[in-house]
């Protein structure tokens, strides 16, 4: 299913929020305008990075729009937009390809669910069907509610991939179109099981420790257990496109910002579910 489209402009550099210090340039600034699209799971990423690249010469201007992976994909290919920002990328995508770092699959259950861990292969079973009630993984005897994405967003061809597999997910399962509806559905139904990314995991949410295997130790889901791989749920954050940037191009200095230093620093406060504080509004037309 296509999200709706957002037109934004983030002008970043030298702006700052109402509270933050503004930068005044002795000189008139450059704009750089860039098109750079996002899934639905990095569109928030996207903003941040956008205002956190700080140059005392340059305004940037970024467009951008919020979709799916089939429709990013798409527009990639056809020469539509340049690039994109995305936590799904399959093997077989004729695209240029620089990655950024990792997200990670947080599955989420119901605050009244005590299940206390599952194994990757109880987490299929448990959306194909196979398993039905709660009791049966250690948990409580509670039917269960499958709460899945919709096809063709990043994080659900990502669930698909890891978790899944190509199987299908039962008939039964109940669909939310964004993270907050997967929530939602979570925090109303004491049997519910979801799954969102690391950067929308909320405290009050409780995320369930996963093993790889039945006699492994469970791995609760962190920005560190996503870095150094123990957690099994990761997915590569990339910016992809048809072609790699220019050398003398504006993104390619951007991109190149992105992988070092203040870069890094922006996408783990976003892992964390921390929005850039120096990140002003975005301005739709």
């Amino acid at each position: 299913m296509k999200r709706a489209k957002r037109t934004i402009v983030i002008i970043g550099l030298a702006l700052a929020s109402c509270s933050g210090p503004v930068y005044v340039p002795t000189n008139t600034p450059t704009m750089l305008s860039v098109r750079v699209l996002a899934t639905t799971t990095t569109y928030p990423l996207l903003q941040d990075l956008a205002a956190g690249y700080k140059r005392p010469d340059v305004l940037l201007a970024v467009q951008s729009a919020a979709l799916n992976w089939e429709v990013v994909y798409n527009q990639l290919v056809t020469g539509q937009y340049p690039f994109a920002l995305t936590a799904f990328l399959p093997a077989d995508a004729r695209l240029w390809a620089a990655p950024l770092g990792y997200d990670g699959i947080a599955i989420i259950v119901n605050a009244a669910n005590t299940v206390p861990a599952l194994t990757v292969e109880q987490l299929r079973a448990l959306f194909q069907g196979h398993i039905t009630r709660w009791i049966e993984v250690g948990g409580p005897d509670l039917p269960v509610t499958v709460v899945s994405r919709e096809p063709g967003a990043d994080i659900y061809l990502a669930f698909d991939a890891l978790v899944m597999q190509g199987r299908p997910v039962r008939l039964s399962s109940q669909l939310g179109l964004s993270s907050q509806a997967v929530i939602s559905l979570v925090n109303s139904t004491p049997g519910a099981v979801g799954y969102v990314s690391l950067s929308q995991l909320e405290p009050h949410l409780r995320a369930v420790p996963l093993r790889t295997a039945p006699d492994e130790q469970p791995v609760a889901i962190s920005v560190d257990a996503i870095g150094d791989g123990t957690y099994p749920l990761r997915t590569p954050l990339y910016i992809a496109g048809a072609a790699a940037p220019a050398d003398d191009s504006p993104y390619r200095d951007w991109f190149a910002w992105m992988q070092h230093g203040e870069g890094q620093a922006i996408i783990e406060r976003w892992q964390l579910g921390l929005s850039d504080p120096a990140a002003p509004a975005a301005t739709g037309f």
